[in-house]
């Protein structure tokens, strides 16, 4: 009885104060707009999550965080391909991309939380400098997995994917993947990205995965953690 009576109160407090204006700290309030300069909090995933579907805030967040990008306009597909909240992305706050990519805006936050908190720290810790460009085979692709006809859409074919296959350091050297991923020198590297990066991706697959993925990292937007 003490303990429902102690609920009450304590829910009694938290309404008052809520409607007072009182708000938690952003880092404790999962509804809170996602502030990708942050330090990535426990709501990170269903911040993220929030962001797929409202592409005001999403753009919102990528500006503030000092990305480079193009908002473009919903596409759907009679074959399911197409794509809906999705920007093309140049630039994050501190890494150019190759090329311009056409991808889910969800993504590109996820890409800019990985570039902050695991491929620039991880970089210049080995290699005392930061990267200045990532190097990738692209995105968007209307097709199957492994293009094979009865196999389900790719991530790709919804613009929620993205290969990368390397990264040009601030001295012009370049890590490949295909090529550095069992050097002594480079492989820890590379695969402390993977590890790391595994918590701001909905999947994360490398050459460790099957031979598909020798040459590049894939990652992806939506999905269910799974790294490999």
């Amino acid at each position: 009885m003490r303990a429902w009576l102690l609920f009450a109160l304590l829910l009694a407090v938290g309404a008052l104060a809520w409607s007072s204006g009182w708000r938690p700290p952003d880092r404790y309030n999962p509804w809170a707009p996602l502030d990708l300069r942050a330090e990535p909090d426990l709501f990170l995933g269903y911040k993220l999550s929030r962001l797929a579907d409202d592409a005001p805030r999403c753009r919102a967040a990528l500006r503030d965080a000092g990305a480079v990008f193009e908002p473009l306009a919903d596409r759907e597909q009679a074959d399911g391909c197409g794509w809906s909240n999705a920007v093309r992305l140049s630039a994050l706050e501190d890494a150019k991309l190759a090329s311009p990519v056409m991808l889910t805006c969800r993504l590109a936050a996820s890409l800019v939380l990985f570039d902050r908190n695991v491929l620039q720290p991880g970089a210049r810790v080995a290699f005392g400098q930061p990267v200045r460009a990532i190097d990738h085979v692209g995105s968007y692709a209307c097709r199957n997995v492994y293009h094979r006809e009865q196999a389900p859409l790719s991530r790709h074919a919804r613009a929620d994917a993205f290969d990368i296959t390397g990264f040009r350091l601030g001295d012009g050297r370049r890590v490949s993947i295909e090529k550095d991923w069992l050097d002594p020198a480079r492989a820890p590297f590379l695969k402390v990205l993977q590890g790391d990066g595994c918590h701001y991706f909905g999947a994360f697959l490398g050459p460790d995965y099957n031979a598909a993925h020798r040459t590049h990292f894939h990652v992806q937007g939506r999905g269910y953690g799974f790294c490999h």
